[in-house]
């Protein structure tokens, strides 16, 4: 499941890839994005194992990007599926009336998720931010989650004041949708709150058909 794009090339995240996992998770300008502390290294190797195991089971997660001229570590980003609980519950009703909407994947391991529309972010190493690098990231999820996986539907949710990667999301062509409350960091509020506005965009593979349509004209 590897991937390039023009300036990148994407290497699935897993266990052998912690220490770099950790290079953009544990740095200063994005794990406040994230939570309440840095992240130690034996958490961010968990998330990598935890990334390892989505990708063997469920077919899908993020990759590391690495430049592909120096090889050095631009940030992470892809897809992830969703679990079937609650609080992706909330995004139902940005999404069509269709049985697809809530349809489990086949393997409940290691948790039991959506089968059909997936969640797609990204975070970058302060210093490769506004170069266009979690567009070129999101572009190669969108294509890899409707071209290769098949998808009726992408997500993205980021905490309100995140307009950076609202921005992106707008980019790549998706769509605002509405807003949840989850768990994330509110501005001006130190720590973690379960109730923080989370925007929530979204692109239909009947959207992303026409825009390819559009864009082949």
């Amino acid at each position: 499941m590897r991937l390039s794009t023009p300036r990148l090339r994407l290497e699935p995240v897993g266990p052998d890839t912690a220490a770099d996992l950790g290079l953009v998770h544990r740095d200063d300008d994005v794990w406040p994005w994230y939570g309440s502390a840095r992240p130690s290294l034996d958490q961010v190797q968990r998330q990598a194992g935890a990334m390892g195991d989505s990708w063997r089971l469920h077919g899908v997660h993020k990759w590391i990007a690495y430049d592909r001229g120096s090889g050095e570590v631009v940030g992470r980003g892809g897809l992830s599926r969703t679990p079937l609980d609650d609080d992706w519950a909330q995004v139902y009703p940005f999404l069509p009336v269709e049985p697809w909407v809530r349809a489990a994947h086949p393997s409940r391991r290691p948790f039991t998720a959506h089968a059909h529309w997936l969640e797609i972010g990204w975070a970058l190493r302060g210093g490769f931010r506004g170069r266009g690098y979690a567009a070129e990231i999101g572009r190669a999820g969108l294509a890899f989650a409707f071209d290769v996986l098949g998808a009726q539907a992408v997500v993205s949710c980021t905490v309100r004041h995140n307009v950076r990667s609202r921005a992106v999301m707008e980019r790549i062509g998706m769509r605002e949708a509405g807003e949840i409350r989850s768990r994330g960091v509110v501005q001006g509020l130190a720590g973690e709150r379960d109730d923080a506005p989370h925007a929530v965009c979204v692109l239909l593979r009947a959207d992303r058909e026409q825009q390819t349509a559009e864009a082949r004209r």
